[in-house]
């Protein structure tokens, strides 16, 4: 059966800046301009998501390949995944500083027809670089991953000694509510797309740059198949916001499940976000925040988050396309 064609991108889930919405609508425009155009010439959800997050790794406004944000060593380290719904393959990297679009290494992982990676799915560190390089994926100087405005980040939380990452925001319609300090929202810019393609494929795609000043080889829910991204015949879900409770809950995997049960992807959406808010409760964090975004198999798109802001946009054959922040 011929389906018509649709993405939906996001850029994070966070308290955004005023000062950083146009970098980030122009970022979201960027994304889905280029995976609708894969959509547009018949090509795979596959394809047009990770077009989409590759997009958005180049683009400075995001917490996702250029542009991430800074471990305690004052260097990038960055995870990716994706998943093809029709075949349930998938791939992922994790803890990575020389690649500036991991997503693409996620993806060869998918695809290794030729068996280098002896049937891994998920590679971390040297090992997912060494792979890269194996199969002619280019290497970048770490440094150029770097972007003044994380810099300057990193400087300002080094010399907080009351730094701490949980940053909790209330939902949309409350007054933000702040981390266990006092202090504002650190950004959560993990980028994602999920994709139906005429031929009624889903594919969900997932990158980031993990967590402002996190110890070096801390890996969150981005690379982790269920958690930060997941595709089946029915669903493609792509999730943003704190790793730790995010895997912690299996989120996409929950809402994947709601959704097969016959729930709209976007209810199910906003309670399993609700759900996870109202079980992660560690002592010293604030309350879990996140965002997700799903496709259902007969176009139907949705989103939910918990924070201030999300940037997300989208398109579908028929339609104009959209971004939001």
């Amino acid at each position: 059966m011929t389906r018509a064609p649709a993405l939906v991108v996001h850029g994070g889930a966070w308290d955004i800046p005023d000062a950083e919405t146009a970098a980030h609508l122009d970022g979201l425009r960027t994304a889905v301009t280029r995976g609708r155009r894969v959509l547009e010439r018949g090509g795979s959800a596959l394809d047009a998501a990770e077009a989409a997050v590759v997009a958005m790794e180049a683009h400075p406004a995001f917490d996702a390949g250029r542009g991430s944000v800074l471990d305690r060593d004052g260097a990038a380290q960055l995870d990716a995944g994706t998943m093809c719904g029709a075949t349930l393959r998938w791939g992922a990297v994790a803890g990575v500083r020389a690649l500036d679009h991991p997503i693409r290494a996620a993806r060869a992982l998918l695809d290794d027809s030729e068996g280098i990676a002896y049937g891994a799915r998920l590679l971390v560190g040297e090992g997912a670089e060494r792979f890269a390089a194996e199969i002619g994926l280019p290497h970048v100087a770490p440094e150029r991953l770097i972007v003044d405005r994380e810099r300057d980040r990193f400087f300002a939380i080094r010399a907080d000694p009351t730094y701490h990452p949980s940053r909790g925001i209330a939902g949309p319609d409350s007054e933000p509510e702040a981390g266990p300090d006092g202090k504002p929202d650190m950004p959560r810019g993990t980028v994602g797309a999920v994709a139906l393609d005429a031929a009624g494929r889903l594919a969900a795609a997932t990158s980031t740059g993990g967590m402002p000043y996190a110890r070096a080889g801390r890996v969150g829910d981005a690379p982790l198949v269920g958690s930060g991204f997941y595709a089946d015949a029915l669903t493609a879900l792509s999730a943003t916001g704190w790793g730790e409770a995010i895997a912690t809950v299996q989120l996409c995997a929950r809402v994947a499940a709601r959704v097969e049960a016959g729930e709209a992807p976007e209810a199910a959406a906003r309670a399993a976000l609700a759900a996870m808010r109202a079980a992660v409760r560690w002592p010293g964090a604030a309350p879990a925040t996140g965002g997700m975004i799903v496709l259902a198999a007969d176009g139907t798109p949705g989103w939910a988050f918990t924070t201030p802001r999300m940037a997300r946009g989208g398109w579908s054959d028929g339609g104009e396309a959209w971004e939001a922040v």
